[in-house]
């Protein structure tokens, strides 16, 4: 839901929310000229605390020629040739392990290990 500024028709101020207790309503007043309309919903903003996130650092295509990642001698899943390039998981939560992902110096797959 995108952000709206609603505008007083009568002097073009801006409108600020009001709540109206006895009706239980929410309304639009002008500061200036007490112009008032009621609102189409009674939310005036919304927090959104819980973003999807990817765990990668999104562009993983030129990875495989990063001097500066570690590299490993794993096979690749995808072509079966060793040698990649490796990185920790992007996610910042609380409940996040590390998470090692694969970029295969070959071909460019990103994998991630098996735990055995």
């Amino acid at each position: 839901m995108a952000a709206t500024f609603r505008f007083c028709l009568n002097c073009n101020n801006m409108l600020y929310p009001k709540e109206d207790r006895v009706n239980q309503q929410l309304l639009y007043t002008c500061r200036n000229c007490m112009y008032t309309e009621k609102a189409s919903s009674p939310l005036i903003y919304k927090n959104q605390l819980m973003m999807e996130i990817n765990e990668t650092a999104g562009n993983t295509q030129d990875l495989a020629q990063d001097p500066t990642l570690p590299r490993s001698n794993d096979e690749c899943p995808s072509c079966h040739a060793h040698g990649c390039v490796f990185f920790q998981s992007q996610e910042r939560r609380a409940e996040t392990t590390m998470i090692l992902f694969y970029v295969c110096t070959n071909c460019g797959h990103m994998f991630r290990k098996n735990k055995n």
